[in-house]
């Protein structure tokens, strides 16, 4: 498994920045719905955080 860094754009100055771990991009990208809302925690502080995919402008997956 690697480790990817997935950033969701808003537009210029906001961006929510999420780490996972998959075996590819594709993988990462699979488990991203292409409606709807995608459910990220945060396993430090319990926070549970929903992002509206219909909002974002785009997605950027990189390897770490």
């Amino acid at each position: 498994m690697k480790m990817f860094r997935v950033e969701f754009n808003f537009d210029k100055e906001n961006t929510f920045i999420h780490h996972v771990q998959a075996a590819d991009k594709e993988a990462v990208l699979s488990q991203i719905p292409s409606n709807g809302t995608y459910e990220v925690s945060d396993k430090e502080t319990g926070s549970i955080f929903r992002i509206t995919i219909n909002l974002v402008n785009y997605i950027k997956v990189s390897e770490l």
